[in-house]
């Protein structure tokens, strides 16, 4: 006979049950509730490609004025990336899950992104001023390639220990003038003069250069300094002279407005400027192609690298895009990542992006490398 209390008693089988319920009802609601708490991760994925030419809700994307304009055929996307979690709270539980499963989605850890000083408004309004500098920047090099009149002044705002500007320039003089060995002056009225003539000039070679010092004007020559190799161990062809500028009172000769709202960062600066490029020029660049991209932009034409080309790919080919353009800096990170019927072109400056879209349009190989040929060292 049993006793009351002995193992195996129903009683005791009652109490074992409702307790391996209660313990499994708690089991579940913390792992439910851990789906819906934020964690300490960002999720990162493709977001919208946006034609650059095009409308948004009935809306001019880039809208120029002022100067002629003309219609174009070509579809120009500028790409980006949708992220989940911000700077003080990463995502949910359940979306950081469902992004270890999905193949298109990047789990990342958000110190790994952000500093832990970082606010949402401050990253917010970061992100929006980088944006503002990006379109200044594709509009005054869209319309100086149109061949309209842009100026901009060059101040000297640091001098490297060692540089061969050292001695020769001061902080705060305004770059006016260039004259390279055997030719002929030139004036500088924004950066692409200055680059043109040193890209030209050999290392080493002495220039003169003229600028203005606290309201005196003076000149003085500076023997040029190599390029150092970037990224991926190219060398830029000319010289360098050795010191930074920055670029201020920049005078556009048009209007132009952008319907980007909620969009941040500085990387559809090449595609504002080709899709404005190809709207001030008759005809369309790239015929009926459609051409996805990202890329950074100096004053001067230069391509520079951004973050999340992995994701920008996929979103171009989900667009429809056949060619994407991409900062020769970042063609290591699209190996692996490249979706099936898109073409990876590696550029370095507008001036090659721009011969680019003529060329597929026009049915041509463009005469740039892609990335693979890039990330491979060819």
């Amino acid at each position: 006979m049993k006793k009351r209390g002995q193992v195996g008693s129903p009683r005791s089988a009652r109490r074992g049950s409702r307790s391996a319920r209660r313990s499994g009802f708690a089991f579940a609601s913390l792992a439910a509730l851990a789906l819906l708490i934020p964690g300490a991760y960002t999720v990162e994925m493709a977001g919208p490609a946006l034609d650059v030419t095009g409308e948004v809700a009935g809306t001019r994307l880039v809208k120029v004025e002022g100067v002629p304009t003309y219609p174009t055929d070509t579809q120009l996307y500028m790409t980006t990336v949708s992220a989940a979690g911000n700077p003080e709270v990463g995502t949910l539980g359940a979306h950081a899950l469902w992004a270890l499963v999905d193949q298109e989605s990047q789990l990342v850890p958000v110190r790994l992104l952000y500093p832990p000083t970082l606010s949402s408004a401050e990253d917010d309004a970061r992100n929006a001023e980088l944006m503002n500098n990006s379109q200044t920047v594709a509009a005054a090099v869209a319309l100086e390639k149109a061949g309209h009149p842009v100026t901009m002044k060059l101040r000297v705002v640091e001098i490297p220990e060692g540089s061969p500007a050292a001695g020769q320039l001061e902080p705060d003089d305004i770059i006016t003038g260039i004259t390279a060995p055997g030719a002929a002056p030139t004036t500088v009225s924004t950066f692409r003069d200055l680059s043109k003539v040193l890209h030209a000039t050999e290392p080493g070679s002495t220039v003169t250069v003229s600028y203005q010092r606290g309201g005196e004007a003076g000149t003085t020559t500076i023997i040029t300094a190599p390029f150092p190799p970037d990224e991926t161990g190219w060398v830029h062809p000319g010289s360098l002279l050795g010191v930074s500028l920055a670029v201020e009172d920049v005078q556009l000769p048009a209007t132009v407005t952008y319907a980007v709202e909620g969009i941040g960062g500085p990387s559809a600066g090449l595609m504002f400027a080709l899709g404005m490029y190809d709207e001030l020029t008759p005809g369309s660049l790239g015929g009926a192609a459609a051409i996805a991209g990202t890329g950074t932009l100096a004053f001067n034409g230069e391509v520079g690298p951004i973050g999340g080309i992995q994701h920008k790919i996929v979103g171009a080919r989900e667009r429809g895009a056949t060619d994407f353009l991409a900062p020769a800096a970042n063609c290591g990170e699209t190996i692996g990542y490249e979706p099936e019927g898109l073409r990876i072109w590696a550029v370095r400056n507008f001036d090659d992006a721009a011969a680019a879209v003529r060329d597929i349009g026009a049915g041509r190989t463009p005469k740039l490398p892609t990335c693979q040929d890039v990330a491979a060292g060819r």
